[in-house]
């Protein structure tokens, strides 16, 4: 799974690493947060529809300060993004950007020939900005995404050295994938607690926020609302850090200096009216049609201890397409990050 990373030698990934560099070098902020995250199904022994995920994320100090003066420690193609949210008082104020890599596959990665009722190979290489408010009861995040989606995200290679390396079955069909595009995104999110409160053993607590998220672009239209509940510590310090969105987790280095557990579960429902992933043109004609109803449930726990921090999680997501034999299908989340 290490081998991932070998995907910073392909030329896209590259320059997205570049121009990610780029955008932190023109900011003074400081004691910002690096984030990698890794997911990936082999946990669940299986190897097919979301089988892996790779992002580099790296987000700011949260600020507590004016607006006017916030937009001005923000790159400039910032600045204007932070404008598309809602305006909240007595905020923490952050901004971030990310590369990132997926890839979808058929349940059967052995077989030389196309399927047509099964999910398309996809790989997809993405950069993305962020903004966020976070406060102890409200928080809000949007963030702006381009990508490549096809043979440019580099998937069948990635993909091909891993397996070479733990010994997996060989994907035989990457000349079957969804055909290159260029895909632009904008996804928001808001967090809004519900419920909180001390327990009667411990200095811990727990509580209960309700979220919604929105994506729309050529990637994927869809929507979501659900429910997450978390149990530990500092639980106003670090509200709205965990989100249902792909790669993002908020700077919980610099609001948490010591060292706490917190266990959370999420639940969400969603609607999905497009996803290229599965809709994008093939080289065969694909029988697959988009379930447009989803449901995902994650369970998980993140420790922080002084400048560091893992988030671990199990996640199960409802099938994506009406023709996939299988009513569910599962994959872990390992995220670390560190105080810069």
């Amino acid at each position: 799974m290490i081998k991932a990373l070998a995907i910073n030698k392909e030329t896209y990934y590259s320059v997205s690493f570049l121009l990610t560099i780029a955008l932190l070098t023109l900011s003074p902020t400081k004691a910002a947060q690096l984030s990698v995250q890794l997911e990936n199904d082999g946990l669940f022994a299986s190897d097919g529809n979301y089988t892996n995920g790779f992002s580099l994320a790296w987000e700011s100090k949260p600020l507590q300060i004016y607006h006017q003066h916030l937009t001005l420690s923000m790159p400039l193609l910032l600045q204007w993004q932070y404008v598309l949210r809602l305006p909240v008082n007595n905020k923490q104020s952050a901004w971030g950007v990310k590369v990132s890599q997926r890839m979808w596959t058929p349940s059967d990665i052995g077989i030389t020939y196309s399927q047509s009722n099964d999910r398309p190979y996809v790989g997809l290489v993405e950069l993305e900005s962020h903004t966020a408010d976070y406060s102890s009861s409200f928080a809000q995040k949007n963030w702006l995404t381009l990508g490549i989606i096809g043979p440019k995200a580099r998937a069948e290679r990635v993909q091909t050295k891993v397996h070479n390396f733990t010994g997996s079955t060989m994907p035989q069909g990457w000349q079957y994938q969804v055909q290159e595009q260029v895909t632009a995104q904008f996804a928001y999110e808001v967090d809004s607690l519900l419920y909180r409160n001390k327990t009667y053993f411990s200095q811990s607590q727990w509580d209960v926020s309700g979220f919604s998220h929105i994506a729309l672009g050529n990637l994927e239209t869809q929507a979501a609302v659900g429910l997450l509940f978390r149990w530990g510590t500092e639980l106003s310090s670090s509200f709205g850090r965990l989100s249902s969105h792909f790669g993002h987790i908020g700077n919980l280095t610099e609001v948490i200096p010591d060292s706490h557990i917190t266990i959370h579960a999420r639940l969400a429902l969603g609607y999905r009216f497009h996803d290229l992933s599965i809709e994008g043109n093939l080289p065969y004609e694909s029988l697959v049609e988009l379930q447009h109803k989803q449901a995902k449930a994650t369970a998980g726990f993140t420790w922080s201890l002084d400048n560091l921090a893992l988030t671990w999680s199990l996640n199960t997501y409802t099938r994506t397409y009406q023709s996939d034999t299988k009513p569910w299908h599962s994959y872990g989340s390992l995220t670390l990050s560190c105080a810069l």
